[in-house]
């Protein structure tokens, strides 16, 4: 960069030098006064391995010290043992260790602080061994002679004089050229998006924005059973709540934007908060989550004081399944969001948005909303498709309509096999007399969702591997007949049916008729 304006512009970090387990953060460069620099865009991760190797230090924890403990973090430097080793699947040995570890030599270790390459030329190495040779072993030295001048001369080679780090600038384009550039070429490595690029435009009117949210990231993440939003959710939220175009650019996040984002930044974490909080209600986390833009538009009813009481909050949790069943998020997901947005706001006489209705209505959504390629009308079609959904993310949507009640925020529930999957084995399968044809069409249908149902993690692990006749047995035992009348009424059990495992298929064809009936009332008779 050599323009003063543009280095103003823009917040730049530090590469790290010195690495600290408990501090992992990069540190602000101070630029006042500079009119041009190299910036990184591209290759942060190596060149950071890099500046620690060969310029800095690495401290991590030393096993069974307390973490508040300062001397629980020696400063370690990289050294490469200069005896190649031929007992091992690598050839070259490197480590960080401290300088009392560096000088532990015996007939397999030699060990040479690998930043000393950098401040002698080829013909200096000389003066190395025989600096080597004053400080360790004579014998093991000396014997070693030939092995350690080779050694060194190659470390020398690969860090001062072959040229193996390729680089290519980018000059006379604009910041979202840049950026698009770079998103394309890091296809390897760690995934990054244009939003943690973007957190430097905001972050240089924004000193705290990063710091802000990461918190907001890291606490949302730890709710419930844990969640996977990320910096793109946020900064995407970001344009939806304060109604900026939802289309990802960094002019989006021009001085104003960021402002009004700085403005609003405790009321825009509260509604995630809350909104995280309703999908734990909900029966939601990471791993079930499959479209984190489909939260958005609850974070923008939320924000704008929508209602959340019974039963505009069940009518959210159908929004939110819809969308999900139908993949109404999957291609053009900006479309989805400007439109379910537009649906859900009004403009006021001050030209500020506020919502149509503080009142949620799911059949109101669904009567009125209009995206051209989007749906969320589901088809008796779309219910077959649904009951072949595996155990996972897919059948957790699935299920969730069919135990509309469970109180996800207090229990935690299990997707549970009710013929246990251990019944599954090809030897049970063949000692039962089945054919191969069967045997297949069996494992098939294990994980499906006619052969699962929610069950409280604590009762599940008692179940276990336990042959669900077996089990139901031993439940009959135990409780009354309305009980057991509730569990198979609750659960979808066909009744009056043999319920031991060779008579699984007449099993799963009577639940899946059951499911596939409930699931058309649910989801079709709206």
């Amino acid at each position: 960069l050599n323009n003063k304006k543009a280095i103003e512009n823009y917040l730049f970090y530090e590469f790290v030098d010195h690495y600290h387990q408990r501090n992992t953060r990069n540190e602000e460069a101070i630029l006042s006064g500079k009119n041009k620099l190299v910036s990184v865009l591209d290759g942060q991760q190596r060149l950071t391995s890099l500046n620690i190797a060969l310029r800095g230090t690495y401290s991590y924890k030393i096993i069974r010290k307390h973490i508040s403990n300062p001397n629980a973090y020696p400063k370690r430097q990289l050294y490469l043992n200069l005896l190649p080793r031929d007992d091992e699947d690598f050839e070259y040995e490197f480590k960080f260790l401290t300088e009392e570890e560096s000088c532990k030599t015996d007939s397999h270790h030699i060990w040479y602080r690998v930043n000393k390459v950098l401040t002698c030329s080829y013909s200096e190495l000389s003066q190395h061994y025989k600096y080597l040779k004053e400080n360790n072993d004579v014998k093991i030295v000396t014997g070693n002679r030939n092995i350690i001048i080779a050694t060194l001369k190659t470390l020398h080679k690969r860090i001062c004089r072959d040229k193996y780090i390729a680089h290519f600038d980018l000059r006379g384009m604009s910041i979202d050229e840049v950026l698009d550039i770079f998103i394309r070429v890091n296809s390897g490595g760690t995934k990054l998006s244009k939003s943690d690029l973007l957190m430097s435009t905001i972050s240089a009117s924004w000193d705290k924005a990063r710091d802000e949210v990461e918190d907001l990231i890291d606490n949302i993440n730890m709710k419930g059973r844990g969640f996977k939003f990320d910096i793109d959710f946020i900064m995407r939220a970001c344009l939806v709540l304060l109604d900026l175009p939802v289309l990802f650019k960094v002019r989006s996040f021009g001085p104003e934007a960021i402002q009004k984002i700085r403005s609003e930044w405790k009321n825009i974490s509260f509604a995630v908060y809350e909104t995280v909080d309703l999908l734990i209600d909900f029966g939601f986390d990471g791993l079930t989550l499959t479209s984190r833009n489909a939260v958005i538009p609850i974070t923008y009813y939320v924000y704008n004081g929508g209602s959340q009481k019974s039963p505009y909050r069940g009518d959210l949790k159908k929004y939110l399944q819809r969308v999900l069943l139908t993949g109404y998020f999957g291609s053009h997901g900006d479309q989805a969001l400007s439109g379910l947005r537009d649906y859900l706001r009004k403009q006021s006489a001050d030209g500020s948005y506020i919502l149509k209705k503080k009142k949620f209505s799911f059949n109101d959504l669904k009567q009125n909303i209009s995206i051209p390629g989007k749906t969320l009308e589901i088809t008796e079609e779309y219910i077959d498709t649904f009951l072949e959904y595996k155990k996972g993310k897919q059948a957790f949507m699935v299920l969730s309509l069919l135990y509309p009640d469970l109180q996800y925020n207090i229990i935690n529930y299990d997707q549970d096999h009710i013929h246990p999957a251990i019944n599954f084995r090809n030897k049970t399968l063949r000692d039962m007399g089945l054919s191969e044809q069967e045997i297949t069409e069996w494992k098939e249908m294990k994980d499906q969702v006619p052969n699962l149902q929610m069950m409280d993690g604590r009762s599940n692990k008692v179940k276990n591997k336990t042959p669900f006749g077996d089990w139901l047995e031993d439940k009959n035992s135990i409780w009354a007949s309305d009980q057991m009348k509730g569990y198979l009424h609750k659960n979808y059990i066909p009744e009056k049916i043999e319920y031991g495992f060779a008579n699984y298929n007449e099993f799963f064809i009577l639940r899946k008729k059951k499911l596939k009936k409930r699931l058309l009332a649910i989801l079709v008779d709206l």
